[in-house]
């Protein structure tokens, strides 16, 4: 008799446990399809709002050869949740922009520090509609790694910008 209740009490137990955590799952997949759509709501309603893992074509940075690597190195270093494609076609944001480095004068080298200026500034527009998504600029002053801290400068923006909208769902 005893025994038959303790086979009856384990098969209980173990039902319940079973059933707790097939609830539990089909919780996960609801919270799951419910974020998705949230965020292509978030998107349609908001033409300047940039979802995270959302693929990025850089373009030709007018001014200075080379920006591009630095700004995608900087996204990188950053931890800016991006991705960056190198065909324009798979894209869904553009960057553009224009970046600039001036060398000390004679005089800033002799009476100041000699330290180079960097500005920078960028934009990203969504291809799909055409919307400037997010515009910033960066100028740096006696910089020693000029061109990097200004793409580091933006990178940070950008992600900060994410972090804001993703705060205001």
């Amino acid at each position: 008799m005893r025994r038959l209740i303790r086979i009856t009490l384990y098969a209980s137990l173990l039902m319940t446990c079973a059933v707790s955590s097939l609830a539990q799952n089909r919780e996960r997949t609801v919270d799951a399809s419910h974020t998705s759509s949230a965020t292509a709501t978030r998107a349609a309603l908001d033409p300047s709002y940039i979802p995270h893992g959302s693929k990025v074509f850089v373009n030709y940075i007018q001014g200075m050869n080379g920006f591009e690597n630095y700004l995608v190195a900087a996204f990188k270093k950053k931890k800016v949740d991006l991705l960056v494609v190198t065909d324009r076609a798979q894209a869904d944001f553009e960057i553009t922009g224009y970046a600039e480095h001036k060398r000390a004068g004679w005089a800033k080298i002799i009476f100041g520090g000699g330290l180079p200026e960097s500005e920078a500034s960028i934009q990203i527009v969504n291809l799909k509609t055409s919307v400037v998504s997010y515009a910033v600029g960066s100028y740096k002053v006696d910089a020693i790694n000029g061109k990097k801290s200004t793409a580091e400068h933006l990178a940070k923006n950008l992600r900060q910008k994410m972090e804001r909208d993703d705060k205001r769902k």
